[in-house]
């Protein structure tokens, strides 16, 4: 069955062996709040011996941002060009951006805003729900973590 809501604090019945949030999605909630709560509807729904496994972009890239902002020509084509262009806010640790497409038919965007967190961050949003880290890797492949790639974190109780 589909269960439609917030997935901060969306009810859904039974207890899971895993739960997994990836590809940034965490960060699609906009306040630090809105993630606390997603870690604690997680923890009332994880087995004892659950994992709760958090894929999320590192936020080290900001780092080299001119003036908080960045331009990316994604694909260039005679007749297309795609670009990445996004406004970092340091203090909100907020990410405005959009995807630009533009064409002969025209220009579309596609708008993305993202509250990033910082690993050590994630960490005590776990503790806050009573979980603790198990795991951190750089990646799929289980590489040692240093911070500079996709991060994914492993907590449990």
């Amino acid at each position: 069955s589909v269960t439609i809501g917030d997935f901060a604090d969306v009810p859904v019945p039974g207890i899971y062996r895993l739960i997994y949030v990836v590809f940034n999605t965490l960060f699609n909630l906009l306040t630090q709040e809105e993630q606390v709560r997603c870690f604690e509807n997680v923890a009332a729904h994880l087995t004892d011996d659950g994992s709760f496994v958090i894929e999320a972009g590192s936020p080290a890239f900001l780092y080299g941002l001119r003036n908080d902002q960045h331009v990316d020509a994604e694909s260039i084509e005679v007749d297309a060009v795609r670009l990445d262009v996004l406004r970092h806010d340091p203090a909100k640790q907020m990410l405005d951006e959009s995807h630009v497409s533009i064409s002969r038919t025209g220009v579309h965007l596609n708008p993305v805003a993202q509250r990033y967190a910082w690993p050590a961050e994630l960490d005590l949003m776990a503790r806050i729900a009573g979980l603790r880290l198990k795991e951190r890797w750089d990646g799929w492949n289980r590489e040692p973590f240093t911070g500079k790639r996709n991060v994914v974190s492993v907590y449990g109780r």
